[in-house]
Formats: structure tokens, C-alpha cells, sequence
């Protein structure tokens, strides 16, 4: 088989086979660039595009820690007040359930249904919040109904969460029974959470 292939390069010309020996080193040079040094360098690139970047950046401003401070506080001061929730949670458990009534009252007269009844469930600790849950038992059309559930983050704010429901159809026609567990969820204060 060798004999066969060294008669065969014997009789071309010795120009064609340094030509094809040329041709075939330089593909496996792009060969071994492509698969070993082309990932490397655009790594490499983007290290020294992000390090431009962050130099003239840094070289660019003085960094001011009271104004950096001053702005985390604020962020901080917002992030509690929305964690105390948009509904204004109280902390007396009448006060609050007081307060879900109305906001639900007020946003299903909006929405044209009736509000059946809101009775409180149980309550737990969650990570660091206290979740007190509701059953919410409301009437009206399946349209309505549903858009009335998907206003709740409009209505009671993000702080809540609807962890189960059921629809049931009534005999009055296009009139449907609707019963949730609604979970309101408030911050655990520290010195509530530490015995």
C-alpha cells in the first residue's frame, strides 16, 4: 500500500505535491487556531475592553461615599415601606383584617361582583415574614371574577398572594361561586422574631 501511494507521488510534479503539503500544513494551522486559540483571545479581548472601560469609568468620577450613602438609605427607607405593604398592614390583627375587607369591598363593587364573606385563617412565620392568610368567598361572572383577581396586586399590593382557589357554578344562571385563600404576608419586626 505504501509502495503503491510512493509510486504515485513519484510520478507529480514536485512543485504540485510541496503546494499540496503547503496547503494541507496551513489548514491544520487554522484547524488548531480554530478550536484552541480563537476562544482564548476573544476572552481576552473582552478582558481588555472591560478593563478599558472600567478605567476611564473610575478615572472619569470621584467616587462620593456620602452621596453613595445618602442614596442606599433612601433605596433602603423605600424598600421597608413597600415590604410594610401598599394595604398599610397594621399591626392590630383587627385593624388589618378591618382593612382587607374594605379594600376588597371597594374593588368588587368596581368590578361588579359580590363579596360573599372574608374569613381569617391561620397564620405562620415565613422566612421573615408572618404570613396571615383569609378565605374570600365572592359571586358574580367568570369574567369578572377573574379580572377581579388579577387586580388584587392594584388592590392589596404585592405583599399578597392567592395560594389556592375554586370555582363553582351556580344554579342562577352565568353566575359562578368563587373561594380563595388569600395570603397577606408583613414583615417580622427583630424584636418580635428573637425570644
Amino acid at each position: 500500500m505504501i509502495d503503491k501511494l510512493d509510486q504515485r507521488l513519484s510520478k507529480l510534479d514536485p512543485r504540485l505535491v510541496i503546494v499540496i503539503s503547503a496547503l494541507f500544513i496551513f489548514l491544520l494551522a487554522f484547524e488548531g487556531w480554530f478550536l484552541g486559540l480563537r476562544k482564548p483571545y476573544a476572552e481576552y479581548q473582552q478582558i481588555s475592553a472591560t478593563r478599558a472601560t472600567l478605567t476611564s469609568s473610575l478615572s472619569g468620577q470621584e467616587v462620593d461615599d456620602a452621596s453613595n450613602l445618602d442614596r442606599l438609605a433612601n433605596e433602603l427607607l423605600q424598600l421597608s415601606e413597600k415590604l410594610s405593604g401598599e394595604l398599610h398592614l397594621q399591626a392590630s390583627d383587627d385593624k388589618m383584617a378591618a382593612s382587607l375587607m374594605e379594600a376588597l369591598d371597594h374593588s368588587a363593587s368596581q368590578h361588579k361582583i359580590t363579596l360573599s364573606g372574608v374569613k381569617p385563617g391561620k397564620r405562620q412565620m415565613v422566612s421573615v415574614f408572618e404570613e396571615v392568610s383569609f378565605e374570600v368567598t365572592a359571586k358574580g361572572p367568570y369574567l369578572k371574577l377573574c379580572e377581579w383577581m388579577m387586580d388584587f396586586d392594584n388592590t392589596l399590593g404585592s405583599n399578597s398572594a392567592i395560594s389556592e382557589f375554586d370555582m363553582k357554578s351556580t344554579n342562577e344562571g352565568k353566575q359562578v361561586i368563587l373561594k380563595l385563600k388569600l395570603a397577606l404576608y408583613r414583615p417580622i419586626k427583630l424584636n418580635e422574631a428573637m425570644p
